[in-house]
């Protein structure tokens, strides 16, 4: 299902049981496995940050940490995807909240099932995570350590989005 809609409404088909669901969600796996390579890795990459991720993300977060990748000495703009090409490739999954910008899945039981099936479709998930924000503290414009003030420190959270959960988590 591609719309917050249509899952939805196949979860109230299943509502009266864990084996519908558990089909329904292994169906949307399937769905996702079957898009082409780059789809189906930046689906696996937009999911498990937002299973594992320590915090909500906001949109805009989860852009840049999926534009890293390893050895990256900084952000490459043109390697940023699209908010409508994340919420795509998840096939219905993940919806933005537009009042807050915070990107989640639908359902709560969508994380029981991607959590519990996480070996079976992106075995590296939590391993990635760790390295995209290493790689992100990395950057060649933090080499130069610390902010001398406040304000500088606020510009830096303002031109580098990803920072605050990089060096938090």
């Amino acid at each position: 299902k591609r719309t917050k809609q249509k899952v939805l409404s196949a979860l109230q088909k299943f509502a009266k049981g864990s084996a519908g669901l558990r089909e329904a969600y292994s169906n949307v796996i399937q769905r996702i496995n079957g898009q082409l390579e780059e789809d189906r890795l930046l689906a696996q990459r937009a999911l498990s940050w937002i299973i594992y991720a320590q915090r909500p993300l906001m949109i805009s977060e989860l852009r840049v940490a999926l534009a890293i990748e390893a050895g990256d000495k900084a952000l490459n703009s043109d390697g940023v995807y699209d908010v409508e090409d994340v919420v795509s490739v998840c096939a219905g999954l993940v919806t933005v909240d537009e009042e807050s910008s915070i990107i989640r899945l639908v359902h709560y039981t969508v994380q029981e099932y991607l959590v519990r099936t996480q070996l079976d479709w992106y075995p590296a998930a939590q391993e990635h995570i760790a390295i995209t924000c290493l790689t992100f503290l990395s950057f060649e414009i933090f080499r130069s350590g610390g902010c001398a003030d406040d304000k500088r420190f606020e510009q830096r959270l303002v031109e580098n989005v990803f920072f605050d959960y990089a060096a938090h988590y």
